[in-house]
């Protein structure tokens, strides 16, 4: 047996000691000096995540997705909203404070720019016979202007910390309740979505949510700012202000057309993602069968045809952006300051002296902010907004139902012989017959064309009739028979896979299930594991085994495709289970697994994984 090579490990944090943040004090949060100590560490060396401390208790998976779960339990079925159980998950008052305090420093940023104004006028009067009088003493004005800009940001500070811990809330919640959503959503909820789009949400859509957080505030105390500093500027240079007014309400007919584009090009994209992720997967699982048979070319080519519809929306949304955000909305603020001095130079008929137009300058200057970034904002808006119908979508779809019962006392069949499992007159399907209507009917619609792109001529001449798939023969001349189609209703299908079944299965006995492919054997186990849908909501699988606790029994399933999770040998074994030394090397014995184990580098500690 080869010698072992020693690997270092990265020993984590515990997380029962306080955060960094948990441990900090009032000022150190404000001013987040907690972070200093790190930062001077990682300027020393890289890094490890020992280094880093446990993370603070708000942002802990289980706090997260307990306090969500439970507000999302607690709406009403007919009123349930994704969006406000992330709200009052992490509270509302936290979001309204942290809202509060980027308004302040959004309000905060105009009082440089009027103590600048006064500073101008004192200076530039200071030799005339009549010098302008401040209303304070000039050093608080001068002091005021390093103040005030700390204030801000410190204010800002805080609000990004609040808003950085709802968007890890956010991210953390979605994530798991779509986890879990897969682990109970029922066949016919499995019918209506994809991998790909599962994949997607986790990954994709969590992230879009967690970036629209970012832009939050400032999406929100945009219009107050813009509408501000359109009053100053009124004041210093009067009517030439609503020429630049004017201006900005031009481009609202633009920004509503840029915006309806870009949540087009959005769906298109998430369309053709979901799409290509889920070939993608189904791809990686067969790979084999795809190499034995040689298919990899019209593989390769149905996943670049499905990535090409993609690039395409990503193109056209890439060239809206660049063009539409950066070369008008962005470039707002400049030819808006051209236009109102212009306008002031040929109109008023005072003269611009340098305190308006410094002022002016200054005013502009905080209008570039917010022009620069809304756009962003209400772009990540439209597609935040996609995600969560998305994801709302997904958690609404039907559970398996509970049908399969456990009873404190077993019956028997017989004396000392307690049954393991009992079903009596009872049918099951996958997908009832309303959900194979509505997925069936999605298919037919067209997707840009659905189903059209790569079909030839003869492809589109052929005619689903009941399921089957029937062309026209070629070769029949006029004078056969015609023959009417007839179309098989879909509602009329009988989706049910197992009918009335009835068994007892006594426990200590070996069973055999004996019958042709595709007679309903593997059907008829997950039917015991509760996997399958009802018929009737009266049909029920009985399995009156309990634990020496009282506690459900657990029951083991081995199923024909392997199922490896990425983690050692000794993990995939234990399946999530406490190690017990003398039942674990009994299970391995049972297995055989022990000359296997000898030849693996590093036993049973060896990382396997799904490839």
């Amino acid at each position: 047996m080869p010698e072992k090579i020693a690997e270092p490990k990265l020993s984590e944090p515990s997380l029962e000691e306080p955060s960094l943040e948990d441990r900090a004090g009032p000022l150190g949060c404000w001013t987040l000096q907690f972070l200093n100590p790190l930062l001077k560490l990682g300027a020393s060396k890289p890094l490890q995540i020992s280094d880093l401390g446990s993370p603070s208790k708000v942002d802990l998976c289980d706090t997260s997705y307990t306090s969500t779960m439970k507000v999302w339990s607690d709406q009403p079925a007919d009123k349930k909203s994704v969006a406000w159980a992330l709200i009052d998950s992490y509270g509302r008052w936290k979001i309204v404070y942290a809202l509060s305090l980027y308004a302040c420093s959004a309000g905060l940023t105009f009082f440089p720019v009027l103590v600048l104004n006064q500073l101008v006028q004192y200076f530039q009067s200071m030799n005339t016979p009549v010098p302008y009088v401040l209303p304070v003493n000039v050093w608080i004005l001068v002091v005021s202007l390093v103040a005030l800009p700390v204030m801000i940001t410190l204010l800002q500070s805080r609000h990004g910390v609040i808003m950085n811990h709802f968007a890890v809330h956010v991210r953390t919640s979605v994530s798991l309740m779509v986890y879990a959503k897969s682990l109970t959503i029922s066949a016919d909820g499995k019918a209506q979505t994809s991998t790909g789009t599962v994949v997607n949400m986790m990954s994709n859509d969590t992230t879009q949510l967690q970036r629209f957080l970012q832009f939050f505030g400032l999406v929100s105390v945009a219009p107050f700012q813009v509408g501000v500093a359109l009053y100053l500027i009124w004041v210093q240079v009067g009517n030439s202000m609503f020429v630049g007014l004017g201006f900005l309400l031009g481009l609202a007919p633009i920004n509503a057309f840029l915006f309806s584009f870009v949540a087009k090009y959005r769906k298109q994209i998430l369309s053709a993602s979901d799409s290509r992720v889920k070939l993608v997967n189904e791809v990686l699982s067969g790979i084999r069968i795809i190499k034995f048979y040689a298919w990899e070319v019209p593989f390769n080519k149905s996943i670049y045809d499905i990535r090409e519809e993609e690039l395409k929306a990503l193109t056209r949304l890439a060239y809206l952006t660049a063009v539409g955000f950066s070369m008008i909305l962005l470039s707002a603020p400049i030819i808006l300051n051209i236009i109102v001095f212009a306008t002031y130079i040929s109109v008023q008929s005072d003269t611009l002296d340098a305190a308006k137009a410094f002022t002016t300058v200054a005013l502009f200057g905080i209008l570039r902010f917010p022009f620069a970034f809304m756009p962003m904002g209400l772009l990540q808006y439209i597609q935040s907004k996609i995600a969560i119908a998305r994801i709302e979508k997904y958690l609404l779809l039907p559970d398996l139902p509970e049908y399969v019962k456990t009873s404190a006392t077993p019956p028997e069949s017989t004396p000392g012989c307690p049954l393991e499992v009992v079903v009596e007159n009872a049918s099951f399907q996958w997908v009832s017959a309303e959900t194979l209507k509505m997925v069936e009917e999605e298919k037919k619609k067209p997707k840009g064309k659905r189903g059209r792109r790569g079909r030839g001529a003869e492809e589109d001449e052929k005619e689903e009739v009941g399921g089957a798939v029937i062309a026209p023969d070629a070769d029949a001349d006029a004078d056969s028979v015609d023959v009417e189609e007839v179309e098989i209703p879909i509602e009329a299908r009988d989706t049910t896979i197992l009918h009335d079944i009835t068994l007892s299965l006594e426990h200590g006995k070996l069973y055999g299930i004996v019958g042709e492919v595709g007679s309903g054997k593997s059907s008829l186990l997950q039917a015991i594991l509760g996997e399958m849908e009802p018929v009737e909501p009266t049909h029920t699988v009985h399995m009156p085994r309990k634990n020496d606790d009282n506690s459900d029994g657990y029951a083991a399933y081995c199923c024909q495709t392997p199922w490896v999770i990425n983690d050692t040998l000794r993990g995939n074994v234990l399946f999530g289970r406490a190690f017990d030394e003398k039942r674990y090397q009994e299970v391995i014995k049972v297995c055989a697994l022990a000359d296997d184990i000898a030849v693996l580098p590093a036993g049973d500690l060896t990382e396997i994984g799904e490839k």
